[in-house]
């Protein structure tokens, strides 16, 4: 694997023929037991993902490498069982699942699109000052880069189609969506859709030498810390799509378990699930358009955070701050409260940075008018200075992430 600044691309050693593509410049009558296979599918996946992503982003993405790496290389097989993105590359290994089966990850649409999240990240965002690198910069990066990929994969209207036949709609049970990175039915990277909060990863920090310190000896990093977050918003979009629902009509309110504890709907799920079958077989275009709509939705927001965040002084607070008021400026004020409250069920706690008023003074905010709660949303921090000139910030960054054979590599 590659281990920027010490060695990184171009590659010079031998390589195999290309991948052709046929006389319409396609590339899907390569038969996937071809060796030339894998290295298209990469590449298909990685274009796919920063398509969809200038597209909420309303621009092109420049790399943050541009001017020592113009493009990107798409490295398809390391014999590593990890995969990462770097100055100038993308790159994926390999990982036996539960039945032994090699599962490599170029042909992994979430793995490879979490890499590439990474790189439009580091592109978007730039760097902190190394000095004030914190583990919620880290774990943002994380978050996102699964968000990344799980809204990219929404793109695709087999995948939607195929969510909602295994879910009948109901999309408060495990699915193909929410298991980030799939090796087998029953393996995958991380859940979106997880249950985690603040105080579970309380104790878990970043120390000064760069490594993470865990007290409980779980040996937990960044992809940890990342949970509260990633579950937040993955509740966001189920609860913008229940919304979607209830507004035209396809579930009665009361089938509705948005701000339900999670006891009541375990205690509901299997009559939750029996409604939502019966509605999806009646309204199924409503289902699909409900989750599109959500769907896109949350792009907006998260692109609407990549656009503003400062990543100086970076945390889930202000993080969860930008994604509501990206929300807000698709026309989502009405549900302003109930995003809110989701946030706070994770200790993530938004109201200071999004309306500069501190938590205890949160029955000020709801007696404002629009236009006064406007004006105090209209004050939260756009971006600021970072590293982003400066190549060596970005590889104290990267090299802070977890990736095993960077453990050991020189200092």
């Amino acid at each position: 694997p590659y281990d920027p600044p010490f060695y990184g691309p171009p590659y010079r050693g031998p390589v195999l023929p290309p991948a052709l593509p046929d006389r319409m410049g396609n590339f899907d009558t390569i038969p996937p037991d071809a060796p030339e296979f894998q290295p298209a599918h990469l590449f298909g996946c990685a274009r796919r993902t920063l398509d969809v992503w200038e597209w909420y982003l309303g621009h092109e993405v420049v790399w943050w490498h541009a001017e020592e790496h113009p493009r990107l290389e798409l490295v398809s097989l390391v014999e590593w069982n990890n995969a990462q993105s770097g100055p100038g590359f993308v790159e994926t290994g390999l990982e036996p699942n539960r039945y032994g089966q090699e599962q490599l990850f170029c042909l992994n649409f979430d793995i490879v699109a979490h890499e590439m999240g990474h790189a439009i990240l580091f592109s978007e965002l730039g760097v902190p000052d190394p000095a004030g690198l914190t583990g919620q910069f880290l774990a943002f990066h994380e978050s996102f880069s699964d968000l990344v990929a799980l809204v990219a994969t929404l793109h695709f209207d087999s995948v939607i189609d195929r969510l909602l036949a295994q879910t009948d709609g109901n999309l408060y049970v495990l699915n193909l969506v929410s298991r980030i990175g799939p090796l087998s039915d029953l393996d995958q990277i991380r859940i979106a859709d997880n249950r985690v909060t603040m105080a579970d990863v309380a104790m878990l920090r970043l120390g000064a030498d760069g490594h993470w310190i865990d007290p409980t000896g779980r040996h937990r990093n960044a992809h940890h810390l990342a949970q509260p977050l990633t579950g937040a918003i993955f509740d966001v979009l189920v609860d913008l799509y229940q919304d979607g629902l209830v507004s035209c009509g396809a579930i009665a309110a009361d089938n509705d378990p948005r701000g339900w504890t999670h006891a009541e709907v375990e205690a509901s799920l299997d009559w939750v699930h029996e409604a939502s079958a019966r509605a999806f077989a009646a309204f199924a275009e409503a289902f699909r358009a409900a989750l599109v709509r959500a769907r896109t939705l949350v792009g907006g927001a998260m692109a609407h955070v990549m656009r503003n965040a400062d990543p100086d002084g970076l945390s889930f607070d202000t993080v969860a701050a930008l994604f509501l008021l990206g929300l807000l400026e698709q026309g989502q004020r009405a549900l302003l409260h109930d995003l809110i409250d989701t946030f706070l069920l994770r200790g993530i706690d938004p109201r200071e940075a999004l309306y500069g008023l501190a938590a205890h003074d949160h029955a000020e905010w709801a007696g404002l008018s629009y236009e006064q709660r406007a004006a105090r949303v209209a004050g939260v921090r756009g971006p600021g200075p970072c590293g982003c000139a400066r190549a060596s910030a970005f590889h104290i960054a990267r090299r802070l992430m977890p990736h095993t054979h960077r453990e050991t590599a020189e200092p």
